[in-house]
């Protein structure tokens, strides 16, 4: 009987404080929502390899990542890694390096972790602030060009992973 009561204390412990940390945690990614500068979509956009990108096309029919971090960020050692997977899956990731650097510090960076998604230098900061970028890791999911959700801190591969399905039936 004791063992029931010590179980079903823990149950309640764990379902309340795992939807306060979901609540707290959509309410953040509320606050720090970024907000796209116009036609994001349309502009084209240089990587560190000098290719071109352009939102829209990358997103078009499926959801991509535009992906803002630092190679200084914490967080970003841990959401970094998912990253990298859903690139090696097919999905298109755009990554923007914040203030990591010149473009071959980043080059260096992306090479030693073994991350090949395309990369924007951002290196002063001005185009994460043109979208209002107030975190790192910061992780945009567009589909048609169109920002359908978004998330900032420390996530997982599984949180991402939902996310982008559920990006699937967004019209």
């Amino acid at each position: 009987m004791l063992k029931n009561t010590i179980v079903s204390r823990l149950i309640k412990n764990i379902l309340l404080f795992g939807s306060l940390f979901i609540i707290l945690s959509i309410v953040m990614d509320w606050y720090r929502k970024p907000s796209p500068p116009a036609q994001f979509a349309e502009q084209v956009l240089y990587d560190i390899a000098q290719q071109p990108k352009v939102i829209a096309q990358l997103s078009h029919n499926k959801p991509m990542l535009l992906y803002f971090w630092g190679s200084w960020c914490q967080f970003c050692d841990y959401t970094s890694p998912a990253i990298q997977q859903f690139a090696e899956q097919g999905y298109e990731v755009l990554g923007v390096a914040l203030k990591s650097g010149t473009d071959n510090d980043v080059k260096q960076y992306l090479t030693q972790e073994k991350y090949y998604f395309a990369t924007l230098n951002d290196p002063t900061g001005e185009f994460s602030k043109s979208w209002d970028i107030q975190a790192t890791p910061t992780i945009l999911m567009i589909k048609d060009g169109k920002i359908i959700n978004h998330t900032t801190g420390l996530t997982s591969y599984w949180g991402l992973k939902v996310r982008l399905w559920l990006a699937n039936f967004v019209r």
